[in-house]
């Protein structure tokens, strides 16, 4: 079977249809148009060439994959000897012609896409790089201000709004944009405006919309910090950053984590957006270090953990169900054990050493659960807290300091049980105990009008109570 011929029908306009095009439609045993609904059928119609369109897919489909899933069938269902033709160039923008190459061999013939004449049209020349997306895919594109933007389907008023949501995230509201209608017509128009001002118009199926670039000396976003993370570690660069080790940034690591958990404990939103920023620094750090090092650079970090979020949560990207959050984690668990080439290995594996004790406790004691290691109710767990106790204070009467610390142990570890019965985080709950207790012995040394050590119990109780009642929402002992 010969190739079914795709032909790109240019802008459309007649002058840009390229006539070996026109002469192949006219020579076509059939030929199915994408749509009807542009100014390049007219064009057909006054050549006298018969045609039908997939426009009633547009009507029928619930989503545009649906849509241009369609459309390639339809097309890929032509007989020997047909052609399929579309807007502009066949492989600029045209996702149903991109599925349909996967469907059957074909042959494409050329013409102007969008992109030539919407520049021609803006009078823009093009001397940096240009970024060409769909409006209907804005989250799938991350524009770069240094480059031109050249927006395509731009056909409602939703679309548009969303676009220039996408593009004031990294573009001031007061840069100046073209809104081009009907580019490489005779009916084309060009319009200046503010970006907020994108959703101010009627739109059709031929409306573009060009950004200029923005003379910065680098990116916004993440991949602005990566630059300026290279630039501090590279030659030239900042001596203290380039004197740091994975050995030396440890500390900072944990610095920042136990910051930012301040800063959620705080609900300043503000703060926590600050040590976020700070805390993300220290990974993007060890990773540039070894990517001069040439091992491996933060776009390896993304897209591994990139990866196993995907693979880990079939139930969202794939075809498994889990109703549950316990469906999830046992799920999790199966899938740890088949990327370790199906080898047992314990459910414990994976929980740092390095944990603070009572949050590596709390895992282990969820993990050993998870698994069948479990109590049958909170008050068996109660049970053990006081056997646990009991056993505490006979080895601290016995005075064998090493049994009592043992015991103690055992004693921690059953609280912790308690705990993840009654859904509460031991390590979180004792931080904010502790901040809470720091808070209150602050203020009772601002109030106590002399030296601590020459307080009496009753001055100290007093003084206790006092800071306990201004705290807001204090709860009962």
């Amino acid at each position: 079977m010969n190739p079914l011929l795709i032909v790109g029908l240019g802008p459309g306009g007649r002058s840009r249809l390229p006539q070996e095009n026109l002469s192949a439609l006219k020579e076509a045993r059939a030929v199915l148009l994408r749509t009807g609904q542009h100014p390049s059928a007219d064009i057909l119609i006054e050549e006298g060439i018969a045609f039908e369109t997939c426009d009633d897919l547009y009507d029928n489909a619930d989503t545009f994959e649906e849509l241009y899933e369609g459309i390639a069938s339809r097309a890929a269902a032509l007989p020997e000897g047909a052609a399929f033709a579309v807007p502009g160039h066949p492989l600029v923008g045209e996702r149903s012609v991109a599925r349909l190459l996967a469907m059957r061999e074909c042959r494409v013939l050329p013409a102007p896409s969008f992109i030539e004449v919407t520049l021609e049209a803006c009078g823009e020349p093009l001397s940096t790089a240009l970024q060409v997306w769909n409006a209907h895919d804005p989250e799938g594109h991350f524009p770069d201000p240094r480059s031109a933007q050249l927006v395509y389907q731009v056909d409602s008023r939703p679309a548009a709004s969303e676009a220039k949501l996408r593009l004031m995230r990294f573009f001031d509201a007061e840069h100046l944009i073209a809104v081009v209608q009907a580019a490489g017509t005779q009916e084309a128009n060009v319009a200046r405006v503010r970006l907020h001002e994108l959703d101010h118009f009627e739109f059709t199926p031929l409306t573009t919309v060009f950004v200029p670039p923005v003379p910065i000396e680098r990116p916004h976003g993440f991949y602005g910090l990566v630059e300026i993370v290279d630039r501090l570690l590279g030659p030239g660069g900042c001596p203290w950053d380039r004197a740091q080790t994975h050995e030396t940034l440890k500390k900072h690591l944990l610095e920042e984590a136990y910051e930012t958990l301040a800063a959620i404990d705080s609900g300043d939103p503000d703060k926590l957006c600050e040590e976020l920023g700070d805390l993300l620094l220290q990974p993007l750090m060890h990773a540039q270090m070894d990517a001069i090092e040439g091992m491996y650079d933060i776009d390896d970090v993304i897209a591994g953990i990139s990866d196993k979020l995907v693979r880990r949560h079939p139930h969202v990207f794939g075809d498994a169900s889990a109703d549950t959050a316990d469906e999830v984690l046992a799920n999790w668990d199966a899938m740890k054990q088949q990327e370790r080439s199906g080898q047992p290995t314990s459910i414990l594996e994976g929980v740092p050493d390095a944990m603070p004790s009572l949050l590596r406790a709390f895992e282990v004691s969820k993990r050993a659960a998870r698994v069948g290691f479990e109590w049958p109710s909170v008050e068996e767990v109660w049970k053990k807290v006081e056997e646990e106790r009991d056993e505490f204070l006979r080895a601290t009467r016995s005075g064998d300091a090493a049994r009592a610390q043992e015991e103690f142990g055992d004693l921690l570890f059953s609280l912790v049980n308690v705990a993840r019965w009654h859904g509460v985080e031991p390590e979180d709950a004792l931080r904010r105990m502790v901040d809470r207790f720091c808070a209150r012995f602050r203020d009772m040394e601002a109030a106590a009008g002399k030296p601590l050590r020459d307080l009496s119990a009753q001055e100290w109780d007093d003084l206790w109570r006092r800071a306990k009642s201004s705290e807001a929402g204090d709860p009962a002992e």
